[in-house]
């Protein structure tokens, strides 16, 4: 009889260890999950944090080049309708004074000719601002976060958005190159502007496109906080 009850005594602390060994066992991993989840949420509320500043680093530069494209895209326009094929400036006083009274800079006059029907041949210089702060555009902090391996943990709209954005940026970026040649004379325009004009539209109309992607970035971005 003693035997028997040692045998129970023995197989019920044998029971009582091994569960006691399985809680502790599923404790720790439910602590561990808690704690990875934790770093998981600090480390994608911090990449996040560090996109949302970068795009908005981003969208001041874009907004001010946005204003230059504009005024360059009109300032091409007034020579391209005024510049004769020898590139003298031929135009009227009135015609000429709106301009200069918008953009001084531009047209340094030295001298004119006066021509019939009121327009005069005008000489001087053509002086454009190539400095564009589109060429300070980043996208650091998103390969930051594909290469760290948190982005997959990222909503599926949200990997999308951040990737348009990113091909948008690198796009931009080659076409203010390309505009960079045309403007240098690096890359043949043709014998006209014409090539210019459609590259700087074509610009333009990619900048205000990431322009209005940043400015929903707070509401695209919800689901990777």
């Amino acid at each position: 009889m003693a035997k028997r009850y040692a045998s129970r005594f023995l197989a019920n602390n044998w029971v009582i260890t091994l569960t006691a060994t399985l809680i502790g066992v599923f404790v720790a991993l439910y602590l561990n999950e808690r704690v990875s989840s934790s770093k998981l949420k600090s480390q994608k509320s911090i990449a996040t944090k560090n996109i949302l500043a970068e795009i908005s680093s981003n969208q001041g530069s874009l907004e001010e080049t946005i204003d230059k494209h504009l005024e360059l895209l009109e300032v091409m326009e007034f020579l391209g309708e005024y510049l004769d094929e020898d590139n003298n400036l031929i135009t009227k006083p009135e015609i000429l004074g709106k301009f200069k009274n918008k953009y001084p800079d531009v047209a340094l006059i030295q001298d004119s000719t006066r021509l019939e029907d009121g327009y005069y041949d005008y000489e001087g210089e053509i002086n454009l601002d190539l400095s564009f702060p589109q060429f300070n555009l980043t996208t650091i902090a998103w390969e930051t976060l594909k290469s760290s391996g948190i982005s997959t943990s990222y909503d599926f709209n949200c990997l999308m958005y951040l990737e348009t954005i990113d091909k948008m940026t690198k796009e931009i970026l080659q076409k203010n190159r390309d505009l960079l040649d045309f403007l240098t004379g690096s890359k043949d325009s043709g014998e006209n502007n014409e090539n210019l004009l459609k590259n700087l539209n074509l610009l333009v109309d990619y900048e205000e496109s990431l322009l209005a992607a940043y400015e929903s970035s707070e509401e695209e971005l919800k689901a990777c906080k």
